[in-house]
């Protein structure tokens, strides 16, 4: 039996192929799956990705503070707020105000634009979106607040007191998949996920606001974050977008970036992702000549690297096509398309 049969069955790869094997980005000194480099003049320099859009730029909200962040009402008492990196919310009802995640880069500031918009308001409520420490890192601000409910997933719960991550408040109150909590008279809607965090995340929604929150899914103007943000499952990122939209909303909060999303952002970045699926497995036929053609490059002597050298073919004749379709109609496109090639890629091995 020869070593591309045996490789062939190990992987369990049956596709029979139908195309012959390429050269990724044949001819093009800049790759960008490539380490960036800081010489201006080395084929793989930062200097050959493109800028943001104009189009995004001019969608960032300014600096209205004096202390570094961007606080607006965008509904009546339901408030955004950024640092120009993340993002956060709170909601202020006439029984005291919600909040919505603390990440730690606000630290103090975020009791400060609360302050600021809800003078001698009393903070009762804090909801946790997921457990991880990027976003609700900063709940150590809050912790000295007396009779605070901390609102979490019983999942992320539990993983919080097996596993403490600094910062994180621990949850005085939980749920199994859904709540609605009513503050002020105002319903505020929990829905259990698991499109990125390891345990659970959490949907947040306002019907009376039309607001949704869900973190760590799209970046609203921009490409997803590496890996389709580093989910852990997939397959439940891709549904989680026909979830998203089967909600009756005009805001949504994605965690990251300065911009405030909308349902136009969520169709867009469903869109997206699906032509990176598309792309790979349209693809995905000519996975074995390629490795074929590999092996006979190696003479069969390490089918690891005519493996390796194979996805990286397909990963990046995905990103060359899909950085050409989309680099007009989404910021970093360039940055991390490669990775959402690859992150396919390695599910279709997989399953």
């Amino acid at each position: 039996m020869s070593n591309f049969t045996q490789i062939a069955i190990i992987t369990g790869l049956t596709l029979a192929g139908l195309q012959a094997p390429a050269i990724a980005n044949a001819g093009a000194d800049h790759n960008p799956s490539n380490t960036i480099s800081a010489d201006h003049d080395h084929p793989d320099s930062f200097r050959h990705f493109a800028p943001e859009l104009p189009a995004m730029r001019d969608r960032k909200p300014p600096m209205n503070t004096e202390f570094g962040l961007h606080v607006s009402e965008i509904e009546p008492g339901l408030f955004f707020i950024t640092d120009f990196i993340y993002q956060s919310a709170f909601l202020v009802t006439v029984d005291g105000v919600v909040v919505f995640d603390a990440p730690p880069s606000f630290g103090e500031r975020h009791r400060m634009a609360i302050e600021q918009s809800a003078p001698g308001v009393p903070i009762t409520h804090f909801v946790l979106s997921h457990k991880h420490a990027d976003h609700n890192g900063g709940g150590y601000t809050f912790a000295d607040i007396e009779g605070l409910t901390v609102v979490a997933a019983k999942a992320n719960a539990d993983s919080l007191l097996a596993n403490p991550l600094r910062g994180v408040l621990t949850p005085t109150e939980t749920f199994e998949d859904a709540i609605t909590l009513t503050v002020g008279g105002v319903p505020i809607e929990l829905q259990t996920a698991n499109f990125h965090s390891n345990d659970v995340d959490v949907m947040i929604y306002l019907p009376a606001q039309k607001f949704l929150m869900a973190v760590d899914t799209i970046t609203p103007g921009e490409a997803p974050f590496m890996n389709f943000g580093g989910t852990s499952n997939l397959e439940a990122y891709m549904a989680s977008f026909d979830t998203f939209l089967s909600y009756d909303f005009e805001h949504f909060l994605s965690g990251h970036v300065s911009v405030l999303g909308n349902r136009a952002d969520v169709e867009t970045a469903r869109n997206y992702a699906f032509d990176v699926w598309d792309t790979v497995y349209g693809l995905w036929p000519s996975f074995l000549d390629r490795f074929n053609a590999n092996m006979e490059l190696t003479s069969f002597e390490n089918g690891n690297l005519a493996y390796r050298m194979t996805m990286e073919e397909v990963r990046d004749t995905c990103a060359e096509q899909v950085v050409d379709r989309w680099e007009d109609k989404l910021s970093v496109v360039d940055l991390w398309a490669d990775s959402h090639c690859e992150t396919v890629v390695l599910h279709a091995i997989m399953h």
